[in-house]
């Protein structure tokens, strides 16, 4: 699919044509509806585009957005790889003393913030990528998460935020039930906590909670962000670059969230390139909140983002800084 659609529509195009380019992709064969597949082909197509016109004019993307706002990154990381490893097939975040200890490792690292999915059973068959229907957690479940994420914020005090990923593994009444467990210690978001298709049903989730909603990283167009917004069904939107269509849209789905005094923090997943051109979207976004990474950005990571090794998030600046030497 990927050698057919870059054959039949962008051999010879002008990478500098870039709305042009995305356009023409989405709406071959008659079909404007996206899909993960299509979309993730314009989205590296895009990205591409984006790489061949910084390096031509030799400057970064960000200041062919209209240049930075901020000069650093505020990164948070998953709760991952306990340390000592948690005996037979436990689950990490499903051990509170294990999962404090981590998030202090990675507080002590200079993150502020930690996220992790602390539902017993749910997020074990997400990591294992089961099916997972929407359903209400028993008291069992939500005891030990209330547990988990008590223990963690004792361990981080308030130098760093708490995130809670879900997947969308809850009903709205079970996302309701679990979310008033976690109030008390004021996680930064709760994230997905329904299936992303019925937006209504999220609001409601919105409406019954104090905890700011953070959804997204399954949409993959404008128009669907558009609704999720016109529904008020979250504050914050974890859009991927890899599946909205590229740099360009992301750009617009993040204006359409700054109008309505929204957030975004794109959601990493994907490895270096989406990496790369999300931390250039996020130097030019006002409305920029916090960006994802898998601890350090390491390795390949490192690499293609042209990072010193050196450059770390740190107590004292709690940022991973964006390489201003290529695009």
């Amino acid at each position: 699919m990927i050698k057919d659609l870059g054959e039949e529509l962008f051999v010879g195009e002008n990478p500098y044509h870039i709305e042009s380019i995305f356009q023409k992709g989405y709406a071959y064969g008659y079909s404007h509806h996206p899909d993960f597949a299509r979309m993730g082909i314009l989205s590296a197509i895009e990205m591409a585009c984006w790489d061949v016109v910084g390096k031509d004019l030799n400057r970064p993307v960000y200041d062919l957005l209209g240049g930075p706002v901020r000069e650093s990154i505020r990164t948070y990381t998953y709760i991952r790889d306990a340390d000592p490893p948690l005996p037979g097939n436990t689950i990490l975040w499903h051990n509170p003393e294990s999962s404090a200890q981590r998030a202090k490792y990675y507080a002590d690292q200079g993150f502020t913030g930690v996220k992790l999915d602390p539902v017993q059973g749910r997020s074990k068959a997400i990591a294992e990528f089961e099916m997972v229907y929407p359903t209400q957690e028993s008291i069992e479940a939500l005891d030990l998460s209330e547990k988990v994420i008590g223990a963690v914020r004792k361990a981080v005090g308030t130098k760093c935020d708490i995130l809670i990923g879900t997947h969308g593994q809850f009903t709205a009444a079970g996302a309701i039930r679990f979310a008033k467990r976690l109030e008390q210690f004021d996680p930064l978001w709760l994230e997905e906590p329904v299936p992303p298709e019925d937006m209504a049903e999220m609001a409601v989730v919105v409406r019954a909670t104090s905890i700011p909603i953070c959804t997204g990283e399954r949409l993959t167009s404008k128009y669907e962000f558009a609704r999720l917004i016109e529904n008020k069904a979250a504050a914050i939107l974890n859009f991927d670059l890899g599946r909205v269509g590229g740099i360009l849209e992301a750009r617009k789905i993040a204006a359409m969230a700054e109008a309505h005094y929204l957030q975004i923090s794109p959601h990493v997943w994907g490895g270096p390139i989406i990496a790369a051109a999300s931390l250039r979207l996020d130097v030019c976004t006002p409305n920029f909140l916090i960006q994802e990474s898998m601890g350090t950005f390491g390795g390949l990571h490192a690499e293609l983002l042209n990072l010193n090794p050196a450059v770390r998030p740190s107590p004292h600046s709690d940022t991973l800084l964006p390489t201003t030497s290529s695009n």
